[in-house]
């Protein structure tokens, strides 16, 4: 676990840690489940920012070999990661798009019923207020 990041490679050093991570992964010296480190003390280890190692987290992430929760990013199971990762979460995207439709045509219509409720309501008029509640009681 010992790889370096180096000021000669091209690579920008997001992509090189994620990529010595990712060998200590895929060779099982970080076993599926073990906390892969705190990005404090990966940045330290590789000795750059945190953000850059934010970076590379992301990207192994999005590889799916490790997962993030609030306690911290673990290695998961290189074969799994292989299957699918958190961005191939086997969505329907045509059931998607339907749903979306159908939410905007809710949206347009909630917002015309707003718009005619407002039209309705005079700015310091009590009275409409309380009618347009429905309680029919006049102040």
């Amino acid at each position: 676990m010992s790889a370096d990041i180096s000021k000669d490679d091209p690579r920008p050093e997001s992509e090189q840690a994620a990529d010595i991570l990712r060998q200590e992964i895929l060779s099982g010296d970080i076993k599926p489940g073990a906390h892969v480190g705190s990005v404090r003390d990966l940045a330290t280890r590789f000795k750059i920012s945190g953000m850059t190692m934010q970076r590379a987290l992301a990207i192994l992430r999005e590889d799916g070999l490790i997962m993030t929760t609030p306690r911290g990013s673990y290695a998961r199971d290189p074969q799994q990661a292989t299957e699918g990762s958190e961005a191939d979460v086997g969505v329907d995207l045509p059931e998607v798009l339907r749903q979306l439709e159908h939410l905007t045509s809710q949206v347009s219509e909630l917002r015309g019923r707003l718009e005619a409720l407002e039209s309705r309501s005079v700015p310091g008029d009590a009275g409409s207020a309380t009618t347009m509640h429905g309680t029919g009681v006049e102040k």
